[in-house]
């Protein structure tokens, strides 16, 4: 499959195992600006977190044959792709290409697998106060050379690192990164969206 050029391009990476509800909200605000590529591994069908068969566009390996304006890499359990590095080069080479590069919650490990993470500011919830002590330890190799930061969200040049509870600010963030949202959007985005909501409804 080739890209259109008739309008921007973003992935999403699927994976065995990932949580689709993470990035389902950024996918949907940025189908209005973008034409949206479901990756997986091998191009096959996806069976979502939530049962759903979705059916894929490619395989990972359109990451290093296309141009991408952003990549999407939702959370869950990357240990499916990890080990073999599935991802990495297809990730390092949008990257490299300057393309934003989302990642939230398990996908901050993918992109810190990738190596997409090193010399950067990010944040990831595989610490100790979220993850448990083992989870910490066990993944701490990859966060190596990262500048963490205690933050739901943060952007540190094309690269977006977000925290699982944060898909809002993240939404926001990879949409004002591509120039899809300004300031007076983004206000309006989170009186739709923002957490606020709830607590107005329990003070009223």
């Amino acid at each position: 499959m080739t890209l259109s050029l008739a309008m921007p391009a973003v992935a999403v990476l699927l994976y065995p195992g990932c949580v689709f509800f993470e990035i389902a909200l950024l996918a949907e605000e940025l189908a209005g600006h973008a034409e949206i590529f479901y990756l997986t591994p091998d191009g096959g069908e996806h069976v979502a977190s939530n049962g759903a068969m979705l059916r894929a566009d490619g395989a990972y390996a359109m990451l290093e044959r296309e141009r991408w304006d952003a990549v999407l890499v939702p959370g869950g359990d990357p240990g499916s792709i990890i080990p073999d590095g599935l991802a990495d080069a297809g990730l390092q080479a949008a990257a490299g290409q300057g393309a934003v590069i989302a990642g939230i919650c398990g996908g901050n490990l993918v992109l810190a697998a990738a190596g997409l993470l090193k010399g950067r500011r990010a944040t990831h919830n595989y610490t100790a106060e979220h993850a448990g002590h083992e989870a910490a330890a066990f993944t701490e190799p990859f966060w190596r050379g990262i500048e963490y930061c205690a933050r739901d969200v943060v952007k540190d040049g094309n690269i977006i690192t977000a925290l699982p509870w944060a898909y809002v600010e993240c939404t926001a963030a990879v949409m004002t990164s591509l120039g899809w949202m300004d300031e007076a959007g983004r206000a309006a985005f989170y009186r739709r969206h923002g957490p606020r909501l709830a607590w107005e409804k329990e003070a009223s």
